[in-house]
């Protein structure tokens, strides 16, 4: 496991290689990314091995602005026609409850569910919804380990090896190992 000193942007690259390499070694087929703008999207195409498959999650459009798509579309333009998959949907825990919790000052069940993943780290979140939704989208096996890569803030700093499943049984899902990951120890 690799443990960087600081979470952000600065350890997307290591992450990516980090990722990579593991997907090569133990013959893991697809690997998650999350990417807001498409800037991760853009570092992974060009060092994506072959034999893997990218599922990159992008935001919602309208997600920080009615209407608005934050990510870059000449970088959709570059996966159009590969092997690699960007996928645009609603958050698994910024739906409906989502805008309710905002709304009403409440607490939703999902809310809960993602303010728990957070004590391990904005990454571990991350990389948890977006394995969820990209299973949900029929992008990654149910029953097949992948690598799923999240960040705190912009970039990557987190990376799983895990069990995705869908929504509808949560009961399925399986973390596997945990392969980077940002730490406020200090050593």
């Amino acid at each position: 496991m690799h443990l960087f000193d600081k979470p952000g942007e600065q350890n997307t690259d290591k992450t990516l290689e980090i990722a990579f390499e593991r997907a090569t070694k133990d013959g893991l087929k697809h690997v998650i990314v999350a990417s807001t703008r498409g800037i991760v999207a853009e570092k992974a195409l060009k060092t994506v091995p072959d034999g893997i498959t990218l599922v990159v999650v992008t935001h919602s459009v309208g997600f920080r602005e009615p209407g608005a798509d934050e990510f870059s579309s000449e970088i959709r333009e570059a996966y159009a026609g590969t092997r690699h998959h960007i996928l645009t949907a609603t958050h698994l825990f910024r739906g409906l409850e989502g805008y309710l919790t905002k709304q009403f000052s409440g607490a939703y069940p999902p809310q809960v569910f993602a303010t728990a993943l957070r004590m391990f780290g904005e990454g571990t979140k991350v990389a948890y919804e977006i394995a969820m939704m990209a299973a949900d989208a029929g992008l990654v096996p149910i029953d097949s380990w992948v690598i799923s890569c999240g960040g705190t803030g912009r970039g990557l700093d987190t990376a799983y090896i895990l069990k995705p499943c869908n929504t509808t049984d949560l009961r399925r899902f399986r973390f596997g190992e945990l392969l980077a990951i940002p730490s406020e120890y200090q050593r």
